[in-house]
């Protein structure tokens, strides 16, 4: 993998959008399908969440037995929402021209383990609270910034899905052990 700036890799980014932008607007294009699989693991409870080749661990609190293997879930849906915002930045900035330096993204948002838990019932479930902020070092005008901002909360489609939810079916399906 080449060794670029920030401002460098843009210039690269630009051309793989051209090139995929082409390839899209053929007439058979289709959607990319996306699969995760997730095997709770004996014993500590972790959950290494398989995303193509990748692997990443999540885990609970040690409040809820887990071991501090890694992210939560919800802090996982923020970092999921965190990395689709600052990816979502680049593709705006080339739109309008702009050239980061430096391009940072922070998700914050809140979990009340009432709900969760069922403690309380009026106490919310899924997280609340949700806020970003994208911190650019550029030379690009408040005008251009806007620009991109409205375009990145138009088209990241993290976001959209959080703020559009979709339908999502789901359903148990019994295996029988090994040996039995």
């Amino acid at each position: 993998m080449p060794s670029f700036d920030l401002p460098g890799y843009l210039a690269v980014k630009t051309e793989a959008l051209e090139a995929l932008r082409r390839r899209l607007s053929e007439p058979d294009a289709q959607p990319t399908p996306l699969t995760v699989t997730v095997r709770v693991a004996g014993g500590s409870g972790a959950r290494p969440v398989r995303v193509r080749e990748f692997t990443i661990v999540t885990d609970a609190l040690p409040a809820l037995a887990g071991n501090n293997l890694g992210p939560t879930a919800p802090e996982l849906l923020l970092g999921a929402l965190a990395s689709c915002l600052a990816h979502s930045y680049l593709i705006a900035a080339i739109k309008h021209g702009v050239v980061y330096e430096a391009l940072e993204l922070e998700v914050r948002g809140a979990i009340d383990y009432r709900g969760t838990l069922e403690v309380d019932p009026a106490a919310p479930v899924p997280p609340f609270d949700i806020s970003y902020e994208a911190r650019a070092v550029t030379a690009a005008s408040a005008e251009q910034l806007e620009a991109v901002r409205r375009d990145v909360e138009r088209t990241c489609p993290v976001l959209r899905a959080l703020l559009q939810p979709l339908p999502v079916t789901g359903r148990i399906v019994k295996q029988e052990a090994a040996g039995g």
